[in-house]
């Protein structure tokens, strides 16, 4: 008795059906499994979490109000960043609290940090080399700093980022990402001493 393999974009094209027939179940899985994703990239354009809590609630509030009228999206994960992406900015742009473009590639508007994980695996490396990382970190342009967030704390595809960051073609994506990745060796080996395991 053979099985087919597990396919996770079939898994959330049936779930997506589901929801468009007006399963609440599948609302439920869907919401479940995205909430915390979209919140952790949503909380990277503002520090206010009560903001992107309550957009979140909106947007899947709307989510399920629109649910007949929603298309089949090629990947659903990319769909729910693009959407959310574009719900936080309206948000922003009627508060206060986003700048005045987040598309204006200041490094202002896009948080990124070294992960949990990275600063428990580099344990032994010196306080200054933590400050010196995100020093550098902070100094990418908040498009770099996006992209560079999507492409390694999210594991997504360069096709995915250029969908989720609005750029025309993909190789926009890939170069965001080069060149946020040159500038930090290129700062980091400035000051290569600072790097070194004690």
């Amino acid at each position: 008795m053979s099985t087919s393999p597990y396919n996770p974009q079939q898994d959330e094209q049936l779930l997506w059906a589901r929801l468009c027939n007006g399963d609440r179940e599948a609302f439920g899985e869907i919401y479940r499994r995205y909430f915390p994703l979209l919140f952790r990239y949503c909380i990277r354009f503002t520090t206010d979490r009560a903001l992107v809590k309550d957009m979140l609630q909106d947007f899947f509030s709307q989510l399920y109000v629109q649910r007949a009228g929603l298309s089949l999206p090629v990947n659903l994960k990319s769909y729910l960043m693009v959407s959310a992406r574009r719900k936080l900015f309206r948000y922003l742009d009627k508060s206060a609290h986003g700048p005045a473009s987040l598309d204006e590639g200041t490094a202002s508007g896009f948080a990124l940090e070294l992960s949990p994980e990275s600063i428990l695996i580099n344990r032994q490396r010196t306080e200054q080399t933590t400050r010196l990382l995100q020093q550098k970190l902070d100094a990418l342009t908040l498009r770099q700093k996006e992209a560079i967030y999507l492409r390694f704390y999210e594991g997504l595809s360069y096709e995915e980022i250029a969908d989720i960051m609005l750029l025309k073609e993909v190789k926009y994506a890939r170069t965001l990402i080069y060149r946020a990745i040159a500038e930090l060796k290129e700062l980091l080996a400035q000051n290569e001493s600072a790097l070194m395991f004690r």
